[in-house]
């Protein structure tokens, strides 16, 4: 049965914020501090002795996860009580300042036992200590400065370097305290280690692709990025020759599908891995130009006049479309046939900007005529087939 080791910590913590609160009278247990100490290993022990008893998952997960936050809230606790009463001392720190404080430093120390040992287990979205967030937020924006500085130097993509210079400047400003827990800290000190590497052993060449690499790995499924990747792939795909443009695309997608992506981390767990969201724009953008490209080449046929006003027959394909009558689901791609195919009884030239725009800004009266119109086509099809 698993118990909370924390417990003895727990009330050594409440006696000490008790005393230094004036509540209660001044503990004189000059062996505490060995005390502590020997809890804080017999801890350690039970812990160890735990994964080699090799309980089920959940049950260990559920328990690393209780303890992490009881650490955290005592932690918290002596902090603040050791900054604010330590403060007070003149000179020689009080004997109870004195024991909050090694307390203090044996749950920090529990802490990263917990990190080296129980990484798989503990609560990733879990609060940093505030004890260790400002040497954590200084370690991130001296790293993170070091390496924006040296992404000057190196030969890489500009809009790469901007938008990786734009995830890095939160950290480097002193104005902004971007949120940290365990999994936010870890990931950006990776994300800044793997990015510096492969800019240090790249050599003298372009680095983008090397940078893209790692990036993939690092499954940094941020929105600038992947931003910056489309609109870098619509600019290459332009300045290839348009017969080979598909075959270019379809080369990408391979590509794309090749790196490797570790879904075990990410920039933000509540997006979609970064290939999976890539390689479904890059699937559906091929599609769009494929048919764009079977518009393009067949052959041009008169434009057939329709007696409907623009605002009409958008609204018309509207309904068609809702209904599921097309087989293609790309509305844009139904607008330009349909611009390019017909004309109004008003507009033999239609764009398909404007009946973009009136496809989705229809009227009331607008809607009356076709309604009209369809009621017609009812009574039409009941005369014919449906005689009473």
């Amino acid at each position: 049965m698993l118990k909370d080791e924390l417990k003895l910590l727990a009330e050594w913590t409440a006696n000490m914020l008790a005393i230094l609160e004036g509540d209660s009278a001044s503990a004189k247990k000059n062996d505490l501090e060995k005390r502590i100490s020997t809890e804080c290993q017999r801890i350690k022990k039970v812990w160890t002795d735990l994964l080699l008893n090799q309980p089920k998952e959940n049950v260990i997960k559920r328990y690393v996860a209780f303890q992490q936050q009881i650490i955290v809230e005592l932690a918290d606790k002596l902090f603040y009580a050791v900054q604010h009463y330590g403060s007070a001392v003149s000179n020689e720190p009080d004997a109870t300042i004195q024991h909050a404080g090694t307390l203090l430093n044996c749950l920090l120390n529990l802490k990263d036992f917990q990190i080296q040992y129980f990484n798989l287990y503990i609560d990733e979205n879990g609060k940093i200590p505030d004890a260790v967030i400002a040497d954590v937020r200084k370690r991130l924006a001296d790293d993170a400065e070091k390496l924006s500085a040296e992404l000057q130097n190196v030969e890489i993509d500009l809009g790469l370097k901007a938008c990786i210079r734009d995830y890095l400047s939160p950290f480097i400003s002193s104005d902004s305290n971007p949120t940290l827990n365990y999994r936010a800290a870890e990931f950006t000190l990776s994300f800044i280690e793997m990015v510096e590497a492969a800019i240090t052993f790249g050599g003298g060449r372009d680095l983008t692709h090397a940078v893209i690499e790692v990036l993939f790995y690092l499954n940094f499924n941020q929105s600038g990025f992947c931003h910056w990747y489309q609109e870098d792939m619509i600019t290459k795909k332009q300045l290839v020759r348009s017969e080979d443009q598909s075959f270019f695309l379809n080369k990408q997608l391979l590509s794309l599908k090749s790196l490797q992506v570790n879904n075990k981390i990410s920039y933000d767990p509540k997006l979609a891995p970064l290939n999976i969201q890539l390689e479904n724009w890059l699937a559906e953008f091929i599609k769009q130009e494929s048919y764009s490209y079977d518009l393009s080449d067949s052959v041009q046929i008169e434009k057939l006049e329709l007696k409907l006003t623009v605002a009409q027959m958008a609204l018309l394909i509207r309904l068609l479309y809702d209904e599921g009558v097309f087989a293609i689901k790309n509305i844009a791609a139904i607008i330009r046939f349909f611009s390019a195919n017909y004309t109004s009884k008003k507009q033999e030239n239609i764009s398909a900007g404007n009946m973009n725009k009136l496809y989705y800004s229809s009227d009331q009266f607008t809607a009356a005529v076709v309604k009209d119109l369809l009621l017609k086509m009812v009574t039409r099809i009941n005369k014919m087939f449906f005689p009473t």
